[in-house]
């Protein structure tokens, strides 16, 4: 839509100069412009035409810069809510698979991320990158993603970068140094979307898969962090620009592992004759120390109360 609007600006001379003339050579004029736009009209872009003249003379040669054309891409923020949720933020990794409740593969898990657009104007020209950890640096699978869906919004999604060799079997590989796993540490799925938004219109981009159980049993940590990270990007050409610095969010899946509590069998035998050897030792001190003789001396000095006892 293009709206023209035509303005004259006057120079004229102080009212405490009279009959002055104001051109004078290497003279400089400064003047600022205030716009004001509809909230319902959406401009991709300003245009300011500006000329001058006088009622001087001017010679020809020098009309040439008297104009100029000013184009100004305008840029607009946008209203947009970001926001993420999960039905897995926790998990404990126990000593024993009879406990598990889960089939081979591990526990299922959904995220979702989830943009509406808040504003009166339609956004395009906003995308959004996903990046998923599936496997360690050493090759031990972190996790199955099963499914991938986008649900309401006009996208159009790429799915590659996770081209993994993953291990027959898993290692046991000590991940310590790492008790955060996200996209600068591990292999990644990477899920561009790039998105179309009408006004208070909203898309979801949903995902479902299990933890890879095998892996995380044989890999050694007390405490590890899985790192699902989406953030937003805007093109070169949009004319939307985010509030937020970093349009960025996380779904963050926080895993345990039990050590096993069974205790060795070396334990159980020398605790028992290390109790056995101290019963000895408290009965050979009660014996020198006359116990059990001072007993005996009691009751062959009063044999009648006892008869009487048994009467």
């Amino acid at each position: 839509m293009r709206v023209d609007v035509e303005h004259e600006i006057h120079a004229l001379p102080p009212p405490s100069v009279s009959n002055a003339l104001i051109c004078f050579a290497f003279l400089q004029v400064a003047f600022r412009l205030d716009f004001e736009f509809s909230k319902s009209v959406f401009l991709q872009s300003l245009e300011i035409f500006l000329t001058t003249k006088s009622d001087s003379e001017e010679q020809e040669s020098t009309k040439g810069d008297n104009s100029v054309l000013l184009k100004l891409p305008l840029k607009y923020e946008s209203d947009l809510l970001f926001t993420r949720s999960s039905s897995q933020d926790y998990y404990e990794v126990k000593p024993n698979r009879s406990l598990e409740r889960y089939d081979s593969i591990g526990p299922p898990f959904n995220g979702t991320f989830k943009l509406q657009n808040l504003g009166l104007f339609p956004v395009d020209g906003v995308a959004i990158k996903i990046t998923v950890p599936v496997a360690t640096r050493g090759g031990n699978r972190l996790l199955q993603l099963s499914g991938f869906r986008v649900h309401e919004g006009t996208t159009k999604c790429h799915i590659g970068g996770n081209n993994t060799d993953y291990r027959r079997a898993p290692s046991d590989e000590d991940l310590g140094r790492h008790p955060q796993l996200n996209r600068s540490n591990s292999d990644m799925i990477s899920i561009d979307c790039s998105v179309n938004l009408a006004a208070n219109g909203e898309v979801s981009f949903l995902l479902s898969g299990n933890l890879w159980m095998k892996s995380l049993r044989a890999m050694r940590f007390k405490s590890l962090r899985l790192v699902i990270h989406a953030a937003l990007q805007r093109g070169f050409r949009s004319a939307f620009v985010f509030r937020e610095e970093d349009p960025s969010r996380q779904i963050v899946f926080e895993i345990s592992k039990v050590e096993d509590s069974q205790v060795p069998t070396w334990i159980i035998i020398g605790s028992t004759l290390g109790g056995l050897l101290l019963l000895g030792l408290l009965v050979l001190a009660l014996w020198k120390l006359g116990f059990f003789k001072s007993a005996d001396r009691k009751r062959e000095a009063d044999p009648g109360q006892s008869g009487k006892d048994l009467d």
